[in-house]
């Protein structure tokens, strides 16, 4: 029995313009837990990429034809949920007797009528590395899917709504992902992301030492029950490191990226993990980064990071304004920020930052404390992002009530509307479209084009990265419009 597994294609230059070339996309980690799990109880499994390919609808339907699985499982975003509709619609016609199995947040969020428009066979819900094995279990010796927790379904036309499954308590029990299903050479770094002074073979490997998040960031999906769920589940410190190990002797990667919500978010486990990574010599052989919270974190465990190979961190800061800070529920104060940036930076970690312009409630004004307090911090990058009310998250659920979501379909989620010709899907109460790209504009221009940000990407110049450097230039001095 044969199963594929699809990362659908998204449209790079529609998400995000010139920009494209500094959102390099990622293999799927989910995708990869789940096919070494089917792989290991004995699963023909296959991963096929269309967003690093950048393959149409009919070459995604082409490719399937030709593989010709038992099983199709669709990893489906938000952003990707429209070409998934197209692309099943032709697979269907292809492959009538596929089983067509969606999962990810969107496909749970909207089960319900992807299951009534006949768009799929099964919905798997949460986590899916078990849930799919028992599926494939389920099909291969042909009985029901009842007893199967974790999936939504048709029967007899009427949808059956099985026991959510419990989330995976003992992370250590999963196989390491199966990276080598992917194309991995597809994969590259760009300015952003690659690190000063490691020779990368590879695009970063991705790790994930923990699942879940208890905190509540109104803005976030990702830790909702839908999806990884707020209790933090964390592996065994030696399980994570000996896959960094594993990884770095199989395919002489050299750069790794903690994938997780929060890393580090609990102390002591991180100061574990840091230290069995300097234990086995493996921060003379590699970096690391990561996207670790403002709080909780202190100037011992930044240190510990700095001495295991960890060159940057990525801190999620959102806002420079405190009242929308607190209204997002971050937990923290801007003075907070400033102390953990500062910290990151005398123990030696370049330090990056991601905010959003057009929160809720945010005027032109607050929009540009927020792009001077990310020139203040002196970050290396500014990731200024339009904000995207995603389905599953607190605020898509208030802004949707008060009809406040403006989009002309999912593909419309993006957070760089400004460079791909398309609209932004929310504005702030007294605000214009128009606006709100042009503030988007001219803050990117404002940070981008400081003296000290060009000054610091010449001494870390690159050659090859000379055609990324004149695209993105060139889009923020002329971003194309409709």
């Amino acid at each position: 029995m044969k199963i594929l597994l699809l990362t659908p294609p998204t449209d790079l230059a529609r998400s995000y313009g010139g920009l494209k070339e500094f959102s390099n996309p990622e293999p799927s980690l989910g995708l990869a837990y789940i096919a070494a799990l089917l792989r290991e109880n004995g699963y023909d499994v296959a991963i096929l990429d269309g967003y690093v390919n950048q393959f149409s609808v009919d070459e995604t339907a082409v490719k399937i034809a030709g593989i010709k699985p038992d099983i199709l499982g669709i990893s489906v975003l938000t952003t990707s949920a429209f070409v998934v509709e197209k692309i099943v619609e032709k697979v269907q016609k292809l492959l009538p007797d596929t089983l067509i199995v969606m999962g990810n947040l969107h496909a749970s969020l909207f089960a319900e009528e992807l299951l009534t428009k006949k768009q799929a066979d099964v919905i798997v819900h949460q986590e899916g590395e078990y849930t799919m094995l028992e599926l494939a279990d389920a099909v291969k010796k042909k009985t029901g899917l009842e007893t199967i927790k974790g999936i939504s379904y048709l029967k007899n036309g009427t949808i059956q709504n099985n026991e959510l499954r419990p989330f995976i308590e003992n992370l250590d029990t999963l196989p390491f992902p199966a990276w080598d299903l992917f194309e991995m050479e597809k994969y590259q770094t760009d300015p952003r992301t690659s690190v000063k002074g490691r020779k990368q073979v590879l695009s970063e490997m991705q790790i994930l030492a923990s699942r879940g998040c208890p905190y509540a960031c109104t803005f976030c999906s990702s830790r909702t029950t839908k999806s990884q769920g707020n209790k933090y589940r964390m592996r065994k410190p030696e399980r994570v490191v000996d896959e960094i190990e594993h990884f770095h002797n199989k395919y002489r990667s050299t750069v790794f990226s903690f994938s997780d919500l929060a890393f580090p978010l609990v102390k002591s486990h991180a100061i574990q993990v840091c230290e069995e990574i300097i234990k086995r010599g493996l921060n003379k052989k590699i970096s690391w980064f990561s996207e670790p919270r403002v709080k909780p974190l202190d100037r011992e465990t930044l240190r510990i990071m700095k001495q295991s190979g960890c060159a940057r961190v990525c801190f999620g800061i959102e806002s420079g304004n405190q009242e929308t800070i607190d209204a997002l529920k971050k937990g923290f104060t801007l003075d907070d920020v400033r102390q953990a940036v500062a910290m990151a930076k005398f123990e030696g970690l370049d330090v990056d930052g991601m905010f959003m312009l057009g929160l809720p409630g945010e005027t032109k004004e607050m929009s540009w404390k927020t792009i001077n307090f990310a020139k203040e911090l002196g970050v290396r990058f500014a990731i200024l992002n339009l904000f995207v009310p995603y389905p599953g998250c607190e605020l898509y659920d208030v802004l949707k009530s008060q009809n406040k979501i403006k989009a002309t379909g999912w593909d419309a989620f993006t957070s760089y509307p400004s460079y791909g010709g398309g609209e932004p899907v929310y504005v702030p109460d007294g605000r214009t479209r128009q606006e709100l790209i042009e503030t988007q504009n001219k803050g990117m221009r404002s940070f981008y084009l400081q003296p000290r940000f060009i000054l610091r990407q010449l001494r870390d110049f690159r050659f090859s990265d000379l055609r990324k450097y004149y695209a993105g230039l060139k889009t923020m001095l002329f971003p194309r419009r409709k």
